[in-house]
């Protein structure tokens, strides 16, 4: 039988994208999301592309951190090969601007619910033979101290903690776990909601205004790099570059991307 992919927040941006990457390698697709018109949208569209089945389920995650959204998918398909965590709020902005109810949506869809899946995820498949791919979309902002999105970095950088504790349980296993770390996707959220606060003319502005990724393309990357196994994808090759700076030399990086801000 065909492997199957259960991808979260696959209504529209990279998750749609992504279900359109898994069908044309002719995988069956269970898609998860809120809107279940989009998701219908994206299930007829990712149907012409493949003859394996592709079914959907209109859930909120946010209910009880994708427990029973888990349950609901193993008992009409069985338990996934593949589980995408893509479902994410942005979480971009000044933290006096957040209101708290806001920032604990961020840290639920972020943090606690691809976090909660990937626990069922690798309890179901950890005495297993067979090879299964975990994905999880982490962000830049986990590693870079990206001005006004601290509870966008927050939960995210949760997914790289998680990925480095999980290396060696997994190892034993044939679980292949991957952590994505895309720069900015051209989606429009940053745009929306952080760019307003920042310098016109600060280093992150210009790298955000000229590094943003287009979905598909990262789509077809991601699928391509799980598949081989390949435990952490960052995207694109200028981010690779600024991160590794970012390691070497924290303290500098921190005093370029923040120079701009100090106002004392």
């Amino acid at each position: 039988m065909t492997q199957l992919v259960m991808i979260t927040g696959a209504s529209a941006g990279l998750g749609e994208q992504l279900a359109y990457a898994f069908a044309r390698r002719q995988m069956r697709l269970l898609l998860l999301g809120r809107d279940h018109q989009r998701l219908a949208k994206v299930a007829r569209q990712a149907a012409r592309l493949t003859t394996a089945p592709v079914a959907i389920l209109a859930t909120d995650l946010l209910n009880d951190n994708g427990r029973s959204a888990w349950r609901r998918c193993v008992a009409r398909c069985g338990v996934p090969d593949i589980l995408v965590n893509n479902a994410a709020l942005p979480g971009f902005g000044a933290i006096n601007d957040l209101s708290l109810a806001e920032a604990q949506k961020v840290l639920q869809l972020n943090t606690a619910v691809p976090l909660t899946l990937s626990q069922l995820f690798i309890q179901d498949h950890y005495w297993t033979r067979r090879p299964s791919y975990l994905i999880n979309l982490a962000s830049a902002g986990g590693e870079l101290p990206l001005p006004y999105a601290a509870f966008h970095s927050a939960s995210k950088a949760a997914l790289l903690g998680f990925a480095r504790g999980s290396r060696f349980e997994l190892q034993v296993t044939q679980i292949h776990l991957m952590t994505v770390i895309p720069s900015l996707l051209a989606t429009g959220h940053f745009q929306q909601q952080t760019a307003p606060y920042l310098k016109a003319n600060s280093l992150i502005a210009q790298l955000l205004a000229h590094s943003q990724l287009d979905p598909a393309k990262v789509a077809k990357k991601i699928v391509t790099s799980a598949l081989r196994g390949q435990q952490i994808l960052r995207l694109p090759l200028a981010y690779q570059w600024l991160a590794a700076f970012n390691r070497l030399a924290p303290r500098i990086s921190r005093k370029i991307i923040a120079q701009p801000y100090r106002t004392r």
